[in-house]
């Protein structure tokens, strides 16, 4: 067998297992009876630990083999490089280290629930501590040059260090504070009408009628209930999200669809052939991201989008309230910037200060310069501090967010980079196709997606971040798309108000 079809049929292998693991990650998030969580911890761990015996054993060794091998084409070596890049982790993680870490985090997950649904913290600190613990040997074992977070970070985004993530952060902090405080001094009228009230089932109905009309292909996906929103792509033709409803806000449920749909277009996306290859995987957690922030915000938080919505899907679930607003007053509504306690139900501007003291949090937690038992009121202080609130309780305080009951430390500042991503692509879709956002009048989402299509999801992940935002845009990341964003935006909703940088 020749080296290419041996490292085809590995991958390949290695992908469909991969897959088997993320089913059954769906399954216990989804439909799992809640006795099953032992078993399903221990079956996803030894997975999990078979698939990082094969890909060191099996795979790297041919990866090595093939880096040096002439017959391979251009993007077959292009993938070898990025495999060998990615597979150094791998390495240097002890199989018993992989399979404890999965065991804990599936643990710490239902952990998580019952302590949130209780508002409990002390119930999953002994497993957020072990994860902790865990998690600076994963930083130990990785290697770092300034600080174990940077090796966690590293994971999910290897294009931005801390440091730099700090000085993306010291950059757009003033402007979010700034923003915050004029729009509180200014507030607009008309948005103080009665709750987006609708029932459960009706708000299921509408949400699969928007996302379907907006590019989501149901047929090759599902739309479930879940304590928190998630995608979850197995492959193109099987990708599923989850949403949250609350019958009182309609916003909720509408603003979770349209972020996983964002992740599900992506997944949907993607090449399907040939499995494995990195050319059918997504680019960055980050890159990720900004295709959620794109539809969640570029698209479901517009005045074309909810004038789509008032004119032409509204009506025929005829809700009591729809008479009181306009789709003026009701955009105005949906992007009123306010602080807010929950991050997933907070506007463009405070959401990144909920990021900003996360990434500060856990970096300080794994760098151990915060203790563990200092957590919640280091939380508290830091949303008294950033949005001038005070926490009520630890499941609207630490307790809101499921990432760290996942093991994901270093995940988060890849929501800001998204929506920073985001910004730059709508940027860049409104300099070739001007006036698309009035297509949204109509529920037509086609002329973003086939962007997203032809600059981001067609090339998978061959290319980094940086350099994917280059041949897409034409410059790598910038902020001063999304602080220019978020000022156009102000200046319409907020009745001409301008907030300097």
């Amino acid at each position: 067998m020749q080296l290419y079809e041996k490292l085809n049929q590995e991958l390949r292998t290695y992908a469909l297992l991969a897959s088997s693991v993320e089913i059954l990650t769906w399954d216990q998030e989804v439909c799992m009876p809640k006795p099953g969580v032992a078993h399903r911890a221990a079956a996803v761990g030894t997975l999990m630990g078979l698939l990082h015996q094969r890909l060191v054993e099996r795979i790297i060794p041919l990866l090595r083999e093939a880096k040096h091998n002439d017959s391979l084409g251009e993007m077959e070596k292009r993938s070898v490089e990025i495999f060998l890049e990615e597979a150094e982790p791998a390495e240097k993680l002890p199989p018993q280290l992989v399979q404890t870490f999965s065991e804990a985090t599936s643990l710490a997950q239902a952990a998580w629930v019952e302590a949130k649904n209780s508002s409990n913290f002390s119930l999953f600190a002994p497993h957020l501590e072990k994860l902790i613990h865990l998690s600076r040997e994963r930083a130990q074992h990785l290697g770092y040059q300034e600080e174990p977070y940077e090796a966690l970070m590293r994971l999910y985004e290897r294009s931005i260090t801390p440091s730099e993530m700090e000085r993306i952060f010291a950059q757009v902090q003033p402007f979010l504070t700034e923003t915050l405080r004029v729009c509180q001094e200014n507030p607009v009228e008309g948005i103080n009408g009665p709750n987006l009230a609708l029932p459960t089932h009706t708000q299921r109905q509408l949400v699969e009628e928007v996302l379907t009309q907006l590019g989501y292909d149901l047929q090759r996906g599902r739309i479930d209930l879940s304590a928190h929103p998630f995608c979850s792509g197995f492959n193109p033709d099987d990708v599923r999200l989850t949403i949250r409803i609350y019958e009182e806000d309609l916003t909720m449920a509408l603003g979770s669809a349209l972020h996983e749909m964002g992740h599900a277009v992506y997944e949907q996306g993607l090449p399907r052939e040939p499995i494995g290859w990195p050319i059918t995987m997504a680019a960055s957690l980050s890159i990720h991201e900004s295709q959620s922030r794109f539809w969640e915000n570029h698209i479901g938080n517009t005045l074309p989008f909810w004038e789509y919505l008032y004119n032409r899907v509204l009506p025929r679930y005829a809700p009591s309230w729809l008479s009181t607003y306009t789709p003026l007053t009701l955009a105005r509504r949906v992007n009123r910037i306010k602080p807010h306690l929950i991050r997933i139900q907070s506007d463009e501007v405070s959401y990144h200060l909920h990021i900003l003291l996360r990434f500060e949090l856990e970096r300080a937690l794994i760098n151990g310069d915060l203790s563990l038992s200092d957590l919640p009121a280091a939380w508290n202080e830091k949303v008294s501090a950033y949005l001038g609130l005070t926490v009520p309780n630890d499941a609207e305080g630490v307790l809101q967010d499921i990432h760290w009951a996942m093991g994901n430390f270093g995940y988060f500042p890849t929501y800001s980079l998204g929506s920073f991503y985001a910004a730059q692509f709508a940027s860049a879709i409104s300099k070739s196709h001007p006036g698309w956002e009035n297509l949204l009048k109509e529920g037509n989402g086609q002329v973003p997606l086939d962007w997203m299509r032809k600059h981001i999801h067609s090339h998978g992940k061959l290319y980094d971040s940086q350099t994917l935002c280059i041949r897409a845009t034409g410059e790598p990341l910038s902020a001063r798309y999304f602080i220019s964003y978020i000022q156009d935006k102000v200046s319409q909703l907020y009745e001409g108000l301008t907030v300097s940088v």
